[in-house]
């Protein structure tokens, strides 16, 4: 083989391989890229959902709120609480829940992941009734992706 051939293979081999690397750097692209748009509309839809919850909330507005609630709603300790008992909830004791609720939304929610899923969550912080409890609204979505206020719990600390 001449040098000249030599040459000539050499240029091709490095052809070859960029050409590998950039089919490599466009597969990743495309594998990835679906994913960094689910987390920008997920936080996107996110605020959306926010901007409207808290609207709700500084209303009082039940019937809004009741269509933002996940089934199986979570309220202080108690499951599978229905939306009626939650609203009587928060109007009990001179309406205490629902001022805590107004304040708790005036925080900024932080990203929560269960241990035993893959569904993200958000999470605010409200005021326990007594020190030896935590206080969390939480959001989460639901099988359509869509955002729903699951819970406003009071966990032992």
């Amino acid at each position: 083989m001449s040098r000249i051939e030599a040459t000539e293979a050499a240029f091709r081999k490095r052809k070859v391989a960029r050409l590998r690397w950039s089919a490599f750097c466009l597969l990743v692209l495309l594998v990835l890229w679906p994913a960094a748009l689910r987390a920008q509309n997920s936080q996107q839809d996110f605020d959306v959902f926010l901007a409207k919850f808290k609207l709700a909330v500084a209303q009082k507005n039940a019937a809004t709120l009741m269509t933002m609630m996940m089934p199986g709603f979570n309220f202080i300790r108690a499951k599978n609480v229905s939306p009626s008992d939650v609203f009587k909830g928060l109007d009990a004791n001179g309406g205490l829940q629902w001022t805590n609720l107004q304040q708790s939304v005036q925080g900024q929610p932080m990203l929560y992941r269960f241990q035993d899923s893959n569904t993200p969550a958000r999470v605010l912080q409200c005021t326990p009734t007594d020190t030896i409890y935590m206080c969390l609204v939480m959001f989460q979505q639901d099988i359509h992706h869509r955002w729903r206020w699951t819970s406003m719990i009071m966990p032992t600390r």
